[in-house]
């Protein structure tokens, strides 16, 4: 229904009219239904908004960054057919 970026801002906008977490929560659960961010999730948010967060996309995270499998078949399959067109004598 709504992403969780979409969610957010929606938090966002109701810190700045002073509602608390469990308000906000309520709120997307009316909207949102199942789909609606858990309520510590909104409260982390209401927390990071009251002390000044701007942002509402999350912050880059170290580490190894996720793939999909499907990513890493495709790229094996480029460089399989790359070896074999470099490496591979045609007769």
């Amino acid at each position: 229904m709504f992403s969780k970026q979409e969610q957010r801002s929606w938090i966002k906008i109701e810190c700045a009219r002073g509602r608390t977490a469990r308000q906000c929560h309520r709120g997307l659960q009316e909207v949102c239904g199942e789909s609606a961010l858990l309520c510590r999730t909104v409260a982390r948010w209401v927390t990071a908004f009251n002390k000044g967060r701007q942002n509402v996309t999350d912050m880059r995270r170290p580490g190894r960054p996720s793939v999909s499998e499907d990513e890493v078949y495709a790229v094996a399959a480029y460089w399989t057919v790359i070896y074999a067109i470099r490496f591979v004598s045609w007769p």
